[in-house]
């Protein structure tokens, strides 16, 4: 039997509709391997993980010697950089020894009458021209040694805005690709953990500036004042900086292994499922 002129159309058009399924499938195969490639396997994809901070999906964590690579870039200018200073100093305390001319020291334990209104050299605190104390992490005989952490600080500027150090072309892959506006800090641990701007807790709020900035008088508290509500359990300096110290140890933690021993602390492991 002839097949009709009207039937040869139906069977035409059905042939062209699963073509254009065959292509449109074919098509989304291609998009998801490549978006595969390009945000896992690559590591570009992020997931917000808490306070502020982000996981690069797919990437792996970085190490230099068998420790952990931990990167800070700020400049002296900025108060986020100086709230966050504290946080750090005080999570990498769980992994390592902070020394002042060869004596451990801690974040309660500062010399909090050595301050400058200017970043000396010698000075342990400064004021950043933004108008909050903070730690000075270039004085030299302010020294970091640890066997889980290599933690490398770079101030990019000075108080008044000048060149001071040059970021690295490891920090400038993640900040080029994370961070293409500029914004300070920036905080990177393990290459796969990073976080732009001062930890959330670190903030308040109602004014949008750091806790260590006192709104009443619109100037930063003193070294002394901040050091001792640090110490003092329950106070909003206290709780914001070990909030933003646990979530960095917590990273810390998941990408050693939690083979140091601050990594069984309940604050800390209890973070690690959402890091």
């Amino acid at each position: 039997m002839a097949e009709t002129e009207g039937g040869q159309n139906i069977r035409l058009r059905f042939k062209v509709r699963n073509i254009l399924y065959l292509i449109i499938i074919m098509v989304v195969v291609i998009a998801g391997v490549v978006a595969y490639l390009l945000f896992f396997v690559n590591g570009f994809a992020t997931a917000a993980v808490g306070n502020g901070w982000y996981s690069i999906r797919g990437a792996s964590a970085v190490f230099s010697s068998g420790k952990l690579d931990m990167n800070f870039v700020g400049i002296e200018s900025c108060e986020f950089c100086a709230a966050e200073r504290y946080a750090i100093f005080d999570a990498l305390s769980n992994f390592g020894n902070w020394s002042y001319y060869g004596g451990q020291v801690t974040l309660s334990s500062l010399l909090v009458g050595n301050y400058s209104s200017n970043p000396e050299p010698d000075a342990l605190f400064y004021l950043a021209s933004e108008g909050d104390w903070t730690l000075n992490f270039l004085n030299p005989h302010l020294v970091y040694s640890s066997n889980y952490v290599n933690f490398s600080g770079v101030e990019a500027s000075n108080n008044q805005g000048e060149p001071l150090q040059s970021i690295t072309s490891y920090e400038n892959k993640y900040l080029s690709k994370y961070d293409p506006g500029g914004g300070v800090p920036f905080t990177l641990i393990g290459g796969n953990f990073f976080e732009i701007g001062a930890g959330e807790s670190l903030i308040n709020p109602s004014s949008g500036r750091p806790i260590i900035f006192n709104s009443s008088t619109n100037q930063g508290f003193m070294p002394r004042y901040i050091i001792s509500q640090y110490n003092t359990s329950g106070s909003t300096i206290n709780k914001g900086i070990t909030q933003e110290s646990n979530y960095i140890s917590a990273m810390i933690c998941k990408d050693i292994g939690n083979a140091a021993p601050a990594c069984s602390n309940p604050a800390i492991s209890s973070l690690e499922h959402s890091v």
